[in-house]
């Protein structure tokens, strides 16, 4: 006889089941009822590939995504610098009192076109060594679009532009024409909602925030996990088996309440939502008490690190919690470098080279590395010119890649001609036009992750925007 329990579990599985095909349904009528995404007569393929997502049951291997969002608005023109003389002469008029001296430059040991900042050396090593690569002038894009264009206003662009929460919206979403159907989505969660069924653990999404809440890991389907940096999950004090005889019998009347019947749908949905809550809370406490003797150090005054170390414990657990793909957020603010840039910057590049580093070795200690892949993100680039003592609000940046997969220690893209006023310039100000958009970048990821061709304009629907040789600049992974 199926127990409450049981009967709970196998409603949720089918409700899961059935709500991922019907919001697929949806999602393509919606999208091809729409105006947005017809650009280029792409509208039959996105609504194909919302109605005819491929399954990931069979993936054997395990993967994962991390993404470390630096909000604010990351200055990476500071951080990845032009080596070539004219070039770097050009970043030198523009910057001004700005711009890292050529002699104070990390060189990587091969010419690429680019010096690090003297705050990484440990991203350098790791792009001499070929685990991290850097690509250039990413930026929020609909569709390719040039200086002249866009004065004319003649082609679409990204509403709210160099405003941050617009901006950090639009990134972590993927989907800047906004389709109606996806708006509530990120492209880190539309990920999961398609990979979530290579896991053999049904009860736990693939999705884990470090970072608190963010647009990028909320699916149609998946609604991701947040917790907390030090302690995992806590669990609710007054109510817990472990508190005590009182904690214990309150514990035992709320799974009472939840398994009685319930006749009506949104009643069955919450009561199966707060049971799985409960149970994944357990169970990942559970998990996390067997991957706290980690050896690696790490810095503990560091917001980032300590996010980056629960990560570690997660990918630890990753057997224990049945997966075989998880992706997770961190975050790092105070990248709104509008002034006082030169005493400011140089402390968040070295928390990010270290707490990457210490990241790096952890999954080294666990034997993950070439199974993890970690990239930066941020609201925008900066721009160019110097506004008295900072630098101000910019589209295209530079963004990191790094992970034993990833084909490093290479410069992908073009970087821009860091002449203010000129064709890559979106003004005067070097507001750099971005040449990759993060369409094109997010998807390199996603295809590593799994994802087929087809998939990947349902994670990506502006994508097909970008041709159907948009990876020609982004063979990330070996």
């Amino acid at each position: 006889m199926m127990t409450h329990k049981n009967k709970n579990v196998s409603a949720y599985l089918n409700v899961r089941s059935s709500r991922r095909r019907f919001l697929k349904n949806v999602a393509a009528a919606s999208v091809l009822g729409s105006g947005v995404g017809a650009m280029n007569g792409k509208l039959g393929l996105i609504g194909s590939a919302l109605a005819d997502s491929s399954s990931y049951a069979g993936l054997t291997d395990y993967k994962a995504l991390v993404c470390v969002f630096l909000y604010g608005g990351a200055d990476s023109f500071n951080m990845f610098v032009p080596t070539e003389q004219n070039a770097y002469d050009r970043y030198a008029l523009s910057r001004g009192s700005l711009g890292v001296a050529r002699d104070a430059l990390l060189m990587p040991q091969t010419n690429t076109g680019i010096g690090f900042n003297p705050g990484m050396p440990n991203l350098k090593s790791s792009y001499d060594q070929g685990n991290l690569a850097v690509v250039s002038n990413v930026g929020n894009l609909i569709a390719p679009i040039v200086k002249s264009d866009y004065l004319a206003e003649s082609h679409q662009v990204p509403v709210d532009l160099f405003a941050h929460n617009h901006q950090q919206e639009q990134w972590l979403k993927g989907l800047s024409s906004s389709p109606s159907s996806l708006v509530g989505s990120g492209w880190g969660g539309r990920m999961a909602d398609l990979l979530a069924d290579a896991n053999s653990n049904q009860q736990l999404p693939p999705t884990f925030s470090m970072g608190g809440s963010n647009h990028w890991l909320p699916g149609n389907v998946s609604t991701p996990i947040s917790l907390n940096t030090n302690t995992g999950i806590e669990s609710i004090s007054f109510m817990n088996q472990s508190s005590g005889q009182a904690s214990a019998a309150r514990a035992a009347v709320l799974s009472q309440i939840l398994n009685l019947p319930h006749s009506g749908p949104l009643e069955q949905q919450a009561a199966v939502s707060m049971s799985r809550s409960i149970s994944s809370a357990d169970e990942i406490m559970s998990a996390l008490g067997t991957t706290d003797n980690l050896q690696t150090p790490f810095n503990a005054s560091s917001k980032l690190a300590q996010q980056l170390r629960m990560v570690s414990r997660l990918i630890a657990a990753q057997q224990t919690l049945g997966m075989k793909r998880q992706i997770f957020f961190v975050g790092l603010g105070g990248w709104d470098t509008h002034d006082n840039q030169s005493v400011r910057l140089p402390g968040l590049i070295s928390e990010l080279d270290q707490s990457l580093a210490d990241f790096n070795a952890t999954l080294v200690e666990l034997k993950q590395e070439n199974a993890v892949t970690t990239f930066t993100a941020s609201d925008f680039g900066r721009t160019l010119t110097v506004n008295g003592d900072g630098s101000d609000h910019g589209w295209g940046g530079h963004y990191m890649v790094m992970g034993g997969a990833v084909n490093g220690g290479q410069l992908y893209g073009e970087l821009p001609s860091f002449i203010t006023g000129a064709d890559d310039d979106a003004g005067d100000k070097g507001r750099v036009i971005p040449s990759l958009s993060i369409n094109q970048f997010g998807a390199s990821m996603a295809s590593w992750m799994g994802l087929t061709d087809s998939d990947l304009v349902n994670v990506f629907p502006d994508l097909a925007n970008f041709g159907s040789d948009w990876r020609s600049d982004l063979n990330l992974f070996t």
